[in-house]
């Protein structure tokens, strides 16, 4: 699998995941990249049994990866499914959207997904850059389909396509009606007409992105021009880390003493999430000001680089865990205050 990820991965002049692959220095079309690459083909194959030395169909195909001699089982589905290659939906970012490629390559543990970025327009918060990037996700395995997404994060590995998407879920509310997964679009492989219609948001997202880059930039600029008082933040703080219920208020008196212990914990834990985003707010944080946007800016710090994940490296936790979560509900938290103000 390694060999796989070296040859089949392109970066325009940045290194990629581990220095593998290429690094290109002029921009090209993804085409002209993956022409470059390995050959991938996905095929599908019924699943058959010899019984008394004759064959039977069992209704179930299984999907495999080809590169070259390597041949590996991704998937199955039972019934129809139509199989897509990599090189239609290389070939329809090229006609659809007609930029250069910033990154392309395969990811997952089988190599079954291609992901393809290209740069959008920056967004500029006072000399505060924020780079912003299309991305398309699309996996072979018969299940995962198609996504687009608009993101802050630029992929060249599983862990930053992980970080990719959630950067995506955190601004789902940025006006281009991205879904509860924060992908302004998303597809089944089987479904008609599909690398079409993928092709048409791939458009759209990058001719959309100009007007949307410029609302996103005039929101995080207002989250920017708003000062905060200590006290104030604490108050926004306090929404995004809401301390639970009191047990008397939701369960019978008889039982308060047996959820007593789960309360004091929880309050604890609260408590120390508060204290902690504070401290990053009153001057330990990393270039965070006195503002609603250097609110915002401590809760993304301290869910990033001071709370320990559980698994991994906290990738996982960042995409779909707590930590997510509690971004999405910062960002929502600091909108809305600058919003009806």
């Amino acid at each position: 699998m390694d060999n796989i990820y070296n040859n089949n991965v392109y970066s325009f002049k940045k290194p990629m995941w581990h220095k593998k692959g290429e690094v290109g220095q002029v921009g090209e079309s993804a085409e002209t990249i993956y022409g470059r690459m390995e050959k991938v083909e996905f095929i599908a194959e019924p699943f058959s049994a010899i019984v008394n030395g004759k064959p039977f169909k069992s209704g179930t195909s299984g999907i495999f990866r080809v590169q070259g001699d390597k041949v590996v089982e991704i998937g199955e589905f039972k019934g129809t499914y139509e199989i897509s290659q990599p090189i239609e939906y290389i070939q329809a970012f090229d006609r659809f959207v007609s930029v250069d490629t910033e990154t392309i390559g395969f990811l997952g543990a089988k190599a079954d997904k291609l992901f393809i970025t290209w740069v959008l327009p920056k967004i500029d918060v006072y000399g505060d850059i924020i780079e912003m990037y299309g991305l398309l996700s699309t996996g072979f395995n018969g299940k995962y389909g198609s996504h687009l997404y608009a993101t802050g994060i630029r992929t060249v590995c599983w862990n930053t396509h992980a970080m990719a998407i959630q950067n995506a879920r955190m601004t789902k509310n940025d006006g281009r009606g991205a879904n509860s997964h924060g992908a302004i679009y998303s597809e089944r492989h089987n479904q008609k007409d599909h690398i079409q219609n993928l092709g048409y948001w791939m458009r759209y997202i990058n001719e959309d992105a100009i007007n949307t880059v410029q609302m996103m930039q005039d929101m995080f600029c207002k989250m920017q021009s708003q000062p905060l008082t200590v006290d104030n933040a604490y108050g926004l703080f306090s929404k995004v880390f809401e301390m639970p219920e009191e047990p008397s208020s939701f369960c019978p008196p008889e039982l308060i003493e047996k959820k007593q212990n789960d309360y004091d914990e929880k309050v604890a834990q609260t408590q120390e999430s508060l204290d902690l985003v504070m401290s990053l707010f009153q001057g330990g944080g990393i270039a965070i000001d006195k503002t609603v946007y250097g609110a915002y800016n401590s809760v993304t710090e301290m869910q990033n680089h001071h709370i320990m994940a559980k698994k991994n490296d906290g990738t996982e936790s960042i995409l779909i865990g707590q930590r997510g979560d509690i971004m999405n509900k910062a960002f929502s938290v600091m909108n809305e205050y600058v919003t009806v103000r």
